[in-house]
């Protein structure tokens, strides 16, 4: 895997700029930077045999905002390029502050982090129920301001986050489930090893690694893991164990690398990604307009029974990861890469279609692992109209997709 340092850094700064609006004559120096910052990009991956599609998560998604940026349709701030005014009304993009958000984070993880293996229903419901409590005032707050949690400061807005995925039951279930097996896990390995270990805690959070661990002075190991770990099979789990236990070594190192570049564990980063990133929430884009072809599809599949969920476009996504349905607030985002003039209208279809299918089916649990893509689901994939040629479209369009 390559590692190119800066990209996210490079990334934000730039999509900081396009959200404040340009002025028309910052336009061109502007793009000349992303370009060369792409072409020093693609030139390492190059050097390395890989591609830019094999960077880690973050670093391949700031690099996919940056290839997408459609230069031809920007928000430009309107100035004379004569005689630039020397006192402006323009403010800047508002950033919402929301005291003691990341503070109740920490209290709940808490509370997460003492519940036994025996843990009652009322126990896990009274937990939840803060959840929900906390998100709901939070999305109140917002809408009072007319803003989305995009627009609250960066660990506010993990913190959301990471509340709202956990208000989902599957999730939170999930989430103890985890934690009780590392707890586990790092008992036995500290009775096997005879360590001088003499305590081990373990946090779940929204974190933007894989994990990270320390070792204080008395003795106590505090792990922070991904949330993107509740989808870890115990060999995982165990294999991280063993790093800390243990020490580094190529196989284990190997085995949680290759689980971070999983779908499974991507899926969840991406949810929490989306949870709180979308600025606005617009279903017409520049060639398609999503609502128009939900009310197609739904005629066509669903009998007209569907209840429409909230539809996006959105940047987020790329070309490695078409479409997303996110439970927690019932809404399909599209990535903005489909709303091109050369992408058949089946394609956006069978896209939004898959989408909705996750809407439809909800999610199965097998072996106490969550499964989205069932049999079931497969079958009524394929009775999309032009699922074989749509399919091949995008096969020979977009490498690796996964949706």
């Amino acid at each position: 895997m390559v590692r190119i340092n800066g990209v996210v850094k490079i990334a934000e700064s730039v999509k900081k700029q396009l959200q404040q609006g340009l002025y028309p004559t910052e336009v061109d120096s502007l793009k000349a930077f992303v370009l060369r910052s792409l072409d020093t990009i693609e030139k390492i991956c190059i050097e390395a045999n890989d591609s830019p599609d094999c960077l880690p998560i973050r670093s391949r998604k700031a690099y996919y905002y940056l290839k997408n940026i459609d230069w031809h349709n920007l928000s430009l701030t309107e100035r004379s390029l004569v005689e630039p005014p020397l006192i402006t009304n323009a403010s800047p993009t508002r950033t919402l502050r929301i005291s003691n958000l990341v503070k109740t984070q920490k209290q709940i993880q808490g509370q997460l982090g003492q519940l036994q293996f025996n843990y009652s229903d009322s126990q896990f419901e009274l937990i939840r129920q803060v959840l929900r409590d906390r998100t709901q005032e939070v999305d109140r707050i917002c809408q009072e301001n007319q803003l989305t949690p995009a627009a609250l400061t960066s660990p506010s807005r993990k913190a959301y986050a990471w509340m709202k995925f956990l208000t989902d039951q599957n999730n939170l279930k999930a989430h103890i489930e985890t934690h009780h097996k590392c707890k586990s896990l790092a008992n036995a390995a500290m009775q096997t090893n005879r360590s001088a270990i003499s305590e081990f805690q373990v946090t779940i959070t929204n974190y933007n690694g894989l994990y990270k661990y320390k070792q204080n002075r008395l003795g106590t190991i505090d792990l922070q893991l991904s949330e993107g770990f509740i989808e870890a099979e115990d060999q995982i789990l165990e294999a991280v164990i063993r790093m800390i236990f243990q020490g580094s070594n190529g196989q284990d190192k190997q085995l949680i690398r290759d689980f971070g570049n999983s779908e499974r564990y991507s899926e969840i980063i991406l949810e929490l990604d989306l949870i709180a990133d979308l600025d606005a929430e617009l279903s017409q884009g520049k060639y398609y307009d999503l609502e128009v072809l939900f009310e197609a599809i739904n005629q066509s599949y669903f009998a007209g029974e569907m209840v429409k969920p909230r539809l996006t476009w959105n940047k987020i996504l790329t070309h490695r990861k078409l479409g997303h349905y996110e439970p927690l607030r019932d809404r399909v985002v599209i990535s903005r890469t489909l709303d091109n003039s050369q992408v058949p209208q089946m394609v956006v279809e069978l896209v939004l279609y898959h989408e909705l299918l996750h809407k439809h089916h909800g999610a199965k649990c097998l072996n106490g692992k969550r499964m989205v893509h069932t049999p079931e689901f497969r079958r009524s994939e394929r009775k999309f109209q032009h699922y074989q040629e749509a399919q091949q479209w995008i096969e020979r369009s977009f490498a690796m997709v996964t949706r």
